[in-house]
């Protein structure tokens, strides 16, 4: 009886194991086998019974009778940070270079494994082996918990922080592995992920201490919102991240625009309804500055994916056009997401405006409910107002000249996305220095004041007297109306994007889809 059942649950264990991801099953035979995770481990376990000697040791004999939580706490926490925030994500990384490096992953991409299943293959791996590491260690945690003066929450709120942010650094880190091409380009790749995880493993280092030393300054739903908002944020973050890492590894002839254009949309969905929240329950100086973070951070954002979108290659495939939008309803509300220079420029525009409107009515809002103190409304009236009608309208303007350059650079080129962004960076150098130069040079080489028939290109020069309260209503009429009229031009121009395209998928392709 006992043998029959225990025959099933082989079976069972068996065909779970030919179910799950065949790249995590790969990788994880390799990552175990490897002498990066056979040396990672040993110093692990080895670090850990240093500490819990020569910690426990060096407060003899007042660990019996004082706290001494905090100080063990610190000391586990940084033996456990440097393989999950550090040693991890560099190994994902690593791992999915040297299949690009080596060839083999041509040969996974003519299989029926999706880039998606490789990402994301790649990902449980790296997040295996950091629960491998935490198991090991959470012994530890909870011997140093038990030496009192860190709480049960602090740390779970510690322990999750280090997971969430692991695996996001994970996700970066397969982010930046398929970017680079040449092996110039491989090495300062690699140089800014150590760099950027470095300063993440810094800045998380620092508030992890700051929690364990002076506890948590925030109260019970200020900590809920907190908690909430930062998986959100992560979530949708680290799924753009994954959708143009697949992107990145999908062969040009298929669609690599939608996926990324809707996982951008939920990102900034989920920030925008994350910042109204922080301004109601963040109350006071702390809602002002997240706020204010966010509102430069997602400009930030479409700042980049905009000049990206439209660097893209005007080409659809045989294959895209079978995904086209059909009816006439779809083909006007959908194009848009579909991939082209003429519909990320569309894309763009409308995104950037609603974002803009939106900003808009919500400082109204906050100034109006009274959110916050006085202060704290007249900084963000002074930041939030007109540089948040002139700033939008600035990019509306330069992403379109970009997309003007960009047809006229690929009717003799090929070149990738990013020369789009490097484009968006030119136009608005040239726009700021040459109007400046010009004045400048008039001018003496005097000092300059802003002058709007000189300056009104110059959004470096405009903004900044703008949040000095200095700027007279002209420009931005004028900046507002440029945009306006550079957005319809770029409408009206991508209007046969709406025209039926789509082609029938052939017999063979059907058939071979339902085999």
């Amino acid at each position: 009886m006992s043998g029959g059942w225990l025959d099933r649950l082989d079976d069972w264990c068996e065909r779970f194991g030919d179910a799950i991801n065949p790249i995590l099953v790969k990788e994880m035979r390799q990552a175990l086998k490897s002498r990066q995770f056979v040396v990672t481990f040993s110093l692990l376990l080895f670090a850990a019974l240093a500490w819990t000697v020569a910690g426990s040791l060096s407060m003899m004999p007042r660990i019996y009778t004082s706290p001494s939580a905090p100080r063990m706490m610190i000391g586990y926490y940084a033996v456990l940070a440097l393989p999950m925030l550090l040693v991890v994500p560099l190994a994902a990384y690593r791992s999915l270079e040297g299949e690009i490096d080596d060839g083999t992953l041509e040969m996974l991409t003519i299989t029926t494994l999706s880039p998606w299943q490789i990402i994301l293959g790649k990902l449980a791996s790296a997040s295996l082996q950091m629960l491998l590491y935490f198991v090991t260690l959470c012994p530890c945690l909870a011997f140093a918990y038990t030496l009192r003066g860190v709480d049960l929450p602090t740390t779970l709120l510690i322990v999750a922080a280090l997971a969430v942010s692991g695996t996001l650094l994970t996700v970066v880190a397969l982010f930046f592995a398929p970017l680079a091409r040449g092996r110039g380009g491989r090495i300062m790749t690699m140089l800014s992920l150590i760099l950027l995880l470095v300063l993440a493993e810094y800045g998380l280092a620092m508030m992890v201490v700051s929690l364990i030393w002076y506890g948590n300054p925030l109260s019970g739903p200020e900590l809920l919102f907190t908690v909430l908002a930062s998986l959100a944020i992560a979530f949708t973050f680290g799924h753009l991240l994954l959708t143009a890492a697949a992107a990145q590894l999908t062969p040009e002839t298929e669609n690599r625009s939608t996926g990324i254009r809707l996982s951008l949309l939920m990102l900034t969905t989920v920030a925008v309804v994350t910042l109204a929240l922080a301004v109601r329950i963040l109350n006071g100086p702390t809602g002002t500055v997240v706020y204010l973070c966010g509102v430069v951070l997602l400009a930030t954002l479409w700042t980049v994916c905009a000049a990206l979108m439209v660097g893209e290659n005007p080409t659809i495939t045989p294959r895209i056009r079978r995904e086209l939008p059909s009816s006439f309803l779809s083909r006007l509300m959908l194009t848009w997401l579909t991939p082209g220079p003429s519909t990320g420029l569309v894309f763009g525009i409308i995104c950037i405006a609603t974002l803009a409107v939106i900003q808009q009515f919500g400082l109204a809002w906050i100034i109006q409910s009274g959110f916050g103190n006085g202060p704290t409304r007249g900084l963000l009236r002074n930041i939030c107002s007109v540089p948040g009608i002139l700033f939008p309208a600035y990019l509306i303007c330069f992403l379109t000249v970009v997309r003007l350059i960009m047809a006229v650079v690929r009717l003799r080129n090929n070149p990738r996305v990013e020369v789009g962004l490097a484009a968006l960076i030119v136009v608005a150098l040239m726009a700021a220095l040459v109007p400046y130069s010009m004045q400048l040079h008039y001018n003496d080489y005097q000092t300059l004041e802003y002058d709007p028939n000189w300056q009104v290109s110059n959004w470096a020069f405009t903004l900044t007297t703008a949040l000095q309260n200095d700027l007279p209503p002209g420009p931005v009429k004028n900046v507002v109306g440029a945009a306006i009229g550079l957005s319809l031009i770029g409408l009206f121009a991508a209007w046969r994007t709406t025209r039926p395209r789509r082609i029938a998928t052939p017999t063979r392709v059907l058939e071979e889809q339902l085999g």
